[in-house]
């Protein structure tokens, strides 16, 4: 019974072997061919029109925050973990406060969205930002506070 056993392991540990010491072949892929037509043909002479970057925001407890403007408003959008899904914002131009509230989200631990839309008329100077905070439980002072520059174009 004994010598079974070995029998057994050492059959086991010899397919072990067999399988490890087996080689793949890496099989290396090109790259696919693209050919030129008229849609991504493009003319030296012609200027070179670069799309801004769109700049994304986050701290810990925001995140994926962008800003996007239309005709006649700013749309902040992006993600929050915060306590029973409630945080504030504050609209400033220059120091002046022109819009406070808060805004109820899904709470944390999940990350819930969020979408904050603006006139454009509330911007009359060039010093525009939007403070997105939580007060804090302990004191109520602000906390978490992320500062996005809002430029007037």
């Amino acid at each position: 019974m004994r010598k079974m056993i070995y029998l057994f392991a050492i059959l086991i540990a010899s397919m072990g072997l067999a399988a490890c010491n087996q080689q793949q072949e890496v099989v290396k892929e090109k790259p696919p061919v693209t050919e030129p037509n008229e849609e991504n043909t493009s003319n030296p002479d012609e200027p070179v029109i670069n799309e801004p970057e769109e700049k994304v925001y986050h701290n810990e407890v925001f995140k994926n925050v962008v800003v996007t403007e239309t005709t006649d408003s700013i749309i902040v959008t992006g993600k929050a973990q915060v306590f029973e899904g409630v945080f504030q914002y504050a609209l400033y131009d220059g120091e002046k406060v022109v819009k406070e509230s808060n805004y109820q989200t899904a709470g944390a631990p999940a990350w819930g969205d969020f979408e904050i839309t603006f006139e454009k008329d509330l911007n009359s100077t060039n010093t525009m930002k939007l403070e997105l905070f939580v007060y804090s439980a302990k004191d109520g002072s602000k906390i978490n506070t992320l500062e996005i520059p809002i430029s007037k174009k």
